[in-house]
């Protein structure tokens, strides 16, 4: 038999066929069977205008499916942009996140479901370390962290710089610094000791938030205490938390007649 007598060898049933091409548009989707339909009816002589009409398909569009039927066969017939979005995703999920850090390598697995990272706002310096990092690894452009951190590229290049040859202390703001430095002055530095000591020898805490509280009413000061966590640490009040005590005792041992 040959396939231009196929009308007349082969009976159509108009409503079997809507509801073959609805189930086959339910199972592969609309742009297949279209695609396949359209490809069938050219093999079969159909006028390629009348073809375009009757799927409701551009004629430019059809006339591109056709070359590119031509040039790879049957991955014609997928839809092209959801074919890279499903081989995207799939290459993102098989990827490691690799991190090294000298002659160390740690591995990071990144599930599907758990590919955000989140940095608390008030950590500025963590989010323009990481976002620095980000940078220098290739991950974003300059031109990108530019815009996240609202500075020149030209900053963007010399924060950089600073990153990597003074580590996270270049990225500090140093009139910040310098503020926290004028409201820690000798009186209150004296102060902080002074409770410290008295806390630990009368075993009372020694936390940050007792001891600025405290400082702030034997002061006069509004002392926040995440500053006053770092000037215990910068004091290394805490190393002595052991000796001291130990210290103490044994010089009324020796004071004893």
């Amino acid at each position: 038999m040959e396939e231009a007598n196929f009308q007349s060898e082969i009976p159509f049933s108009e409503s079997v066929s809507n509801k073959r091409i609805q189930s086959a548009c339910q199972l592969i989707g609309v742009k297949t069977v279209h695609r396949i339909l359209g490809i069938a009816l050219f093999w079969l002589g159909g006028n390629r205008q009348k073809i375009c009409e009757f799927l409701n398909i551009p004629m430019g569009t059809f006339f591109s499916f056709l070359n590119r039927f031509q040039r790879d066969g049957l991955k014609a017939l997928e839809d092209q942009r959801e074919s890279a979005g499903k081989l995207k995703s799939s290459h993102a999920i098989s990827q490691n996140l690799e991190l090294i850090f000298g002659e160390r390598k740690v591995v990071i697995k990144i599930p599907p479901d758990m590919n955000r990272l989140i940095i608390d706002p008030s950590n500025v310096v963590q989010f323009k370390t990481l976002i620095l990092s980000f940078m220098s690894s290739g991950f974003l452009s300059v031109k990108e962290v530019s815009e996240q951190l609202g500075i020149s590229e030209r900053h963007v290049r010399d924060l950089n710089k600073n990153l990597l040859a003074d580590d996270v202390e270049a990225l500090l703001d140093k009139r910040r610094g310098q503020q926290m430095e004028y409201a820690f002055n000798e009186s209150v530095k004296a102060e902080i000791i002074q409770q410290f000591v008295v806390n630990l020898v009368n075993r009372r805490s020694t936390v940050s938030s007792k001891i600025t509280q405290q400082v702030n009413e034997a002061c006069q000061t509004s002392l926040s205490e995440r500053a006053m966590r770092q000037h215990l640490s910068k004091l290394g009040l805490h190393k002595i938390k052991e000796s001291l005590p130990k210290l103490l005792e044994d010089v009324k041992k020796s004071s004893k007649p």
